[in-house]
Order: structure tokens, then C-alpha cells, then sequence
């Protein structure tokens, strides 16, 4: 019986000309392109956990304060706000951080001294928007930004990385489609040589046997396409991606796996599906 699906698969093919070639290269493209966003996917992972760090508000509190008072709104806010972690920044220490910051103030720090400065806290939050409450308090002097750059740039990637898994699942879609109809018009080219196999009494594994074979031998040329076409596409983006941060590496060996099983296996059970309901069909 395997003996006689590989005869018949392979005059199938044969009739086919460059059909099956076409058919392979048509699946191998949107498995390959799966391959890759979800190789892109991986090496946002490093940038995506930034978005879930705590961010850290510059709050600057009024000059008028005194050491009681700076210690009571600190108290108050820590009572309040169970989720957030308040530090005292005091002027000296924040003069040293203007003065890294921005070297052409130190001249100044310096002449004018940090007594110049008001007294800062920093207040460690995972929700950052809740501290611009602060600003209608008589204690606060101003609120620093509420947004870092590297959460900032955490939710960006964590968006554009979903949007990477929506378009593999797209193509991973059309290549579903496009083995079902694959396997569809060849089940109705070959409808009257099926119907006379069944009526002389074939069995149901010698009648899908050559159909199989003829959709297994594409489905690996798309198998060693889609892997090729990946590696290659993969190693020339890392090449762009190291230079901007990106943990950027070869094709993991899992999403290889996972393209050689989807590339052979979505036709395969597409033509199982397709041969059951022909069969179903015939039957009623």
C-alpha cells in the first residue's frame, strides 16, 4: 500500500509540472515571515520588561518648608500612598547631580552655593500619573516629568512586539488557507479517478495515500525554503539590530522546529480535513 502511494503520489507530481514548486514557495513565504517576526518578538523581550519597571518622580518641594514640616508631608504621603517609596533628596546632593548633568552650571552652584536649591523627593511609583496629584499641594513647588524613556520605550516595544504576533498569526492563517485550497482543487482535478477507485471497492487509505504523498513531498521543499529564507533574512536584520540595543541573535533552533512543523504539518492536516469531508461527501 505505501509502495503504491508513492507510485501514485509521484505521478502527480509529475502531471503537476511546476506547479508543486510554485505551491512550496507560495507556503514557504508567509512560514518564513512568521519565522521572523517571532524572532524580532525575542529580542524585544529584554526591551519589553522595561516597560514594568517602577518609574522614579522628581517632586520639588516650597523653599518656605522647614525640617518639620519636609518630614510631616513626607510621613503623610508614605501614609497615604502605601505603594510608593519616598527619599529625601537634600540641596547638597542635588547640586552634585545638576553639576554632572549640566557642567556648565557648577560655575554657579558654586559661587551661589546649594542653599539656593529647595529640597527635592523622589517618589518611586508603578504608576507615575498618580504623583501629578501633588501638584495642587501648597508644599510642592513643581512635579518632575511623569514619564521615563525607558518606560516609555518598554511600551512601545511591548505594543510593536504585539503587533508582530498579529501579522504572524495572519500569515500563519494564509498558510492554512492556502493548503486547504490547495488540497481542494486537487481533490477536484481529481474527482472521476477517486469516485472509480472508491465504486471498485478501494480502501480509504488507498484512495488518500497518493494525495498525501503529493502534498508531504511540497510541503517539505516549503519546510527547507522557509528555513533557509529565515536564516538568512534573520542574520542580515541582527546585523541592524545590534548597533541599536537589541539582543539580536540567529534564528533560535525552536522557531525552526516550529516552521518545519507548521510548513509540513498545516497541509498535511488540511488534506486529512479536506479528504474526510470529500469522503463524507461521496458517501451521502
Amino acid at each position: 500500500m505505501i509502495r503504491h502511494a508513492l507510485a501514485e503520489g509521484w505521478l502527480i507530481l509529475r502531471s503537476r509540472g511546476l506547479i508543486s514548486p510554485v505551491l512550496a514557495l507560495a507556503l514557504a513565504i508567509p512560514v518564513s515571515l512568521a519565522g521572523v517576526t517571532f524572532s524580532l518578538r525575542q529580542w524585544l523581550g529584554p526591551v519589553i520588561v522595561l516597560g514594568d519597571r517602577d518609574s522614579v518622580v522628581d517632586v520639588l518641594l516650597h523653599p518656605r518648608l522647614d525640617d518639620a514640616q519636609r518630614v510631616r508631608f513626607i510621613s503623610e504621603q508614605a501614609r497615604v500612598h502605601r505603594d510608593w517609596k519616598l527619599a529625601a533628596v537634600a540641596p547638597e546632593e542635588l547640586a552634585e547631580r545638576l553639576a554632572s548633568w549640566f557642567p556648565y552650571l557648577e560655575e554657579v552652584l558654586q559661587r551661589e552655593g546649594p542653599e539656593m536649591l529647595p529640597h527635592m523627593v523622589e517618589i518611586t511609583t508603578r504608576d507615575p500619573q498618580s504623583v501629578l496629584d501633588l501638584k495642587d499641594s501648597a508644599e510642592v513647588l513643581a512635579v518632575g516629568p511623569t514619564s521615563s524613556v525607558n518606560r516609555v520605550v518598554g511600551q512601545v516595544a511591548r505594543r510593536f512586539g504585539l503587533v508582530l504576533l498579529l501579522v504572524a498569526g495572519a500569515l500563519v492563517a494564509g498558510a492554512v488557507l492556502l493548503a486547504a485550497v490547495w488540497i481542494h482543487l486537487e481533490l477536484h482535478r481529481n474527482a472521476e479517478e477517486i469516485a472509480i477507485m472508491r465504486l471498485m471497492g478501494a480502501t480509504e487509505a488507498t484512495v488518500r495515500g497518493p494525495f498525501l504523498v503529493a502534498v508531504m513531498v511540497p510541503a517539505l521543499l516549503a519546510a527547507v525554503i522557509s528555513v533557509a529564507l529565515t536564516v538568512v533574512a534573520v542574520g542580515w536584520m541582527a546585523q541592524i539590530a545590534v548597533p541599536l540595543g537589541l539582543a539580536a541573535k540567529n534564528a533560535s533552533l525552536a522557531v525552526l522546529a516550529s516552521q518545519v512543523l507548521g510548513a509540513v504539518g498545516l497541509p498535511m492536516i488540511a488534506a486529512f480535513i479536506t479528504l474526510e469531508r470529500h469522503a463524507s461527501s461521496e458517501e451521502g
